[in-house]
């Protein structure tokens, strides 16, 4: 019988970006929640920045319920940690470098050491796991029994040749040739030496020859002492040591060939982010390279430096030849994808099985909505909208709502109880927020991040620190997703909803609320958007966008929401209330630089200067921007009446925002017969305005006082226009979509 487990940690001696440890436990995370399991990563050493992706090794609280996979590090006291937890445990083995390499060093015996703590494990661990055959056959003569192969894996698209540098790229294209690249660390047994020595022959015959080496390096080392003054005699040799991953794109789409003379690999990665590359590989067949390279590129067994001179020169001048190679790379690199990876992991891990319950039968449905906040006093729109879809599915099914015990969406500080509580017939579960955000730093670490393509490991950095982390919430959803036969995830901008669709596969609904935005051109959201059932989109152009952004999104639906506006909206008591006697236009919404507000009231200020009879800015909402300045007036929160009159009585609307998935506050407004303006670089508002043909839209101060003139001069015919086109926005039709959807998923 299976073992039950709740969840699955991982356990790594040290996390620094860019270590291959670190970014296999990482992207083994992902392939864990494909398989519907949750867990941390855990190390011995981690720099605090990092917390959020992987905690200190003493935050780790074992659990007879939980499974450690123990990376295994040369000599770490991790050993005796995974040795007393009191549940299951594995162990991984990426490896461990023969200790002839090293001889006359002291790492000699810290390599003897952790071969014996490999075989000390052997007897307590309940699963081992080499990511080659190789090192699984390492493993079985360390005396391991329960051995599977995992293979690691690389993401194509992130070596495209658009996530390149372009600037790098040109200056690597345009060098001299032919250019030869290695990428590992300049350490002994990599065989750095071996590299310039087949750089000297390939100088021979190609005296303009360059050779690239990423890769971290020891400057005072003895050993990168000896290897600089090689390769300075020879000349044309670069140290480029540690690179981002634009560079080191760049680096690969620049290079006539990839070439590893490691003797000693226990798969190689870089192998195959070559290949992802479309750059020939020619690689020395130590080890585990022969087994990671699958037949495709070249493996050589003798290093004939001239010889293999001769070869780097027809790789580059045979178009043929070369192009053949790489077919036959890319057909290796679909052997080792993510889905090869899963499925290796679920055969590791068949032994174990979550402890859950068998799936139920509801005669009525009954629906899970996951959304980052949830209640009255909580505006937005994702939020406000994900409250009025449940509260209207709650007289159709029954429905739960899982979220934070946040209200301020910045810092996800802890403000509402956690537990269980009654909204309506809504019932309201919420768990506490990990780790509150630092927006100073996090704005710091977006601007490292947006506008620049990443390796999976910073990407899934971002969404940790842009959070709101909620373990148990996952943890629910891994667990006893039994209890709903279909959940709703809100937004896709969150943690919550871009870990927890893989957990649920096609069980999943995503209403994205996506627009053209920084962090959509982040590859991490992939999941979000391919893994589930159905994607909700709200407009036409943002179903569009997402298809553009992730070919492989999932079937969408345009749903977009209902509207049901105040019929009798008392304009003259909101004027009256809030002293307003002369036309006006007005905003509803967050006051927040990302919402346009700022840019707004520059607008607005310019407009007054320029006419004195322009119309009053009234905007509705709270937030940190500070409303200042003539002709403009801050309401505050206001009441749902006051909102309906409020848009009643405005010459228009105006929406400065350029990120917009809907605009609920668009479609409000035109449903009481008033017009919008508009930021023209939204595509969905511009869209609203082309379809409605009730308002008009603005990228300058020029046009934001023409589109009040022209919007002035229409207003009764706009009017009529607007309220013809927001009466398409049924609930009834809304919520006959979402019921459809539910009652695709249970049958299924």
């Amino acid at each position: 019988m299976p073992s039950t487990i709740r969840q699955v940690h991982q356990l790594i001696p040290v996390f620094t970006p860019g270590d291959a440890m670190g970014q296999a436990a990482v992207a083994w995370q992902r392939v864990l929640r494909h398989l519907g399991m949750t867990g941390n990563i855990y190390a011995e050493q981690v720099d605090r920045r990092f917390h959020s992706l992987v905690k200190p090794i003493g935050q780790w609280r074992d659990s007879p319920d939980d499974l450690a996979l123990y990376h295994h590090g040369i000599a770490s006291g991790l050993v005796s940690r995974l040795l007393h937890a009191r549940g299951r445990r594995g162990v991984v083995f990426h490896n461990i470098t023969p200790a002839r390499y090293y001889q006359g060093t002291p790492l000699v015996d810290a390599l003897v050491a952790g071969r014996a703590q490999l075989a000390a494990l052997a007897d307590a661990v309940d699963v081992s796991i080499g990511v080659s055959a190789y090192n699984a056959a390492e493993l079985r003569e360390a005396g391991h029994k329960n051995v599977h192969v995992v293979p690691l894996f690389v993401e194509p698209r992130r070596y495209a040749v658009e996530m390149a540098d372009a600037g790098k790229l040109g200056r690597f294209s345009a060098g001299s040739r032919p250019l030869v690249l290695s990428v590992s660390r300049v350490v002994a047994h990599k065989r750095t030496e071996d590299l310039l020595a087949l750089h000297a022959e390939l100088r021979r015959i190609s005296p303009d020859a360059q050779l690239l080496i990423i890769g971290g390096y020891d400057a005072g080392h003895s050993y990168f002492k000896d290897l600089q003054q090689r390769a300075d005699v020879i000349g044309n040799v670069q140290f480029l040591g540690r690179v981002d991953h634009q560079t080191l794109v760049a680096a690969y789409r620049s290079a006539d060939v990839y070439v590893s003379m490691s003797e000693h690999e226990g798969f190689g990665v870089p192998l195959l982010e070559a290949m992802a590359a479309d750059v020939p590989v020619l690689a020395f067949g130590a080890a585990a390279v022969p087994e990671t390279m699958g037949g495709r590129g070249i493996v050589f067994d003798s290093k004939n430096f001239a010889a293999l001179a001769e070869l780097v020169k027809w790789l580059q001048t045979d178009a043929e030849a070369r192009e053949k190679i790489v077919k036959g790379q890319r057909e290796r690199l679909s052997e080792l994808s993510f889905s090869a990876t899963k499925s290796a992991m679920e055969s590791a891990l068949e032994a174990f099985t979550l402890s859950n319950h068998a799936p139920k039968k509801h005669q009525r449905p009954r629906v899970a909505v996951v959304v980052q906040r949830f209640g009255e006093t909580i505006t937005g729109g994702a939020e406000a909208h994900a409250r009025e879809v449940a509260a209207r599915l709650s007289r159709h099914a029954h429905v739960d709502v899982l979220t934070s015990c946040a209200v301020d969406h910045l810092t996800w500080k802890n403000e509402l109880p956690a537990g269980h509580e009654a909204d309506g017939h809504l019932e309201v579960q919420r768990f506490p927020v990990e780790r509150r955000r630092e927006m100073p730093a996090f704005n710091a670490l977006s601007r490292t991040v947006f506008g620049r393509s990443h390796e999976a490991v910073t990407e899934q950095h971002w969404i940790s620190e842009q959070g709101p982390l909620m373990p148990e919430l996952l943890e629910t959803l891994s667990l006893e997703h039994h209890r709903w036969d279909a959940v709703i995830f809100f937004t896709y901008l969150y943690a919550p909803t871009v870990w927890g669709v893989p957990l649920l596969q096609k069980k999943a609904l995503v209403v994205p609320t996506a627009h053209d935005e920084p962090a959509l051109q982040l590859h991490a959201f992939a999941d979000a958007f391919e893994c589930p059932a159905v994607l909700l989109c709200n407009t036409v152009e943002e179903r569009q966008l997402i298809k553009a952004r992730f070919p492989k999104a999932a079937r969408s639906r345009v749903v977009g929401v209902g509207i049901e506006p105040d019929t009798k909206p008392d304009v003259e008591r909101f004027r009256r209330d809030h002293g307003l006697k002369g036309p006006y236009v007005m905003y509803l919404g967050r006051l927040e630089a990302g919402k346009g507000v700022n840019t707004l009231l520059k607008l607005h200020a310019a407009l007054s200067k320029r006419f004195h009879d322009a119309p009053m800015l009234v905007l509705a909402g709270a937030g940190d921007v500070k409303v200042k300045g003539k002709n403009v007036r801050a309401l505050g929160r206001v009441s749902d009446e006051d909102k309906w009159a409020g848009l009643a009585g405005a010459v228009c609307a105006v929406i400065p925002s350029k990120y917009e998935s809907l605009s609920l506050i668009a479609l409000e407004a035109m449903a009481v017969g008033t017009p919008i303006l508009v930021n023209a670089e939204s595509a969905v508002l511009q869209g609203h305005v082309n379809r409605s043909r009730a308002g008009a839209s603005f990228t300058s101060a020029e046009d934001y006082a023409a589109g009040l003139q022209i919007i002035g001069a229409a207003r009764e015919k706009m009017s009529k226009a607007a309220r013809t086109y927001a009466s398409q926005f049924s609930w009834d039709r809304v919520i006959d979509t979402y019921l459809e959807e539910i009652e695709r998923i249970r049958r299924q």
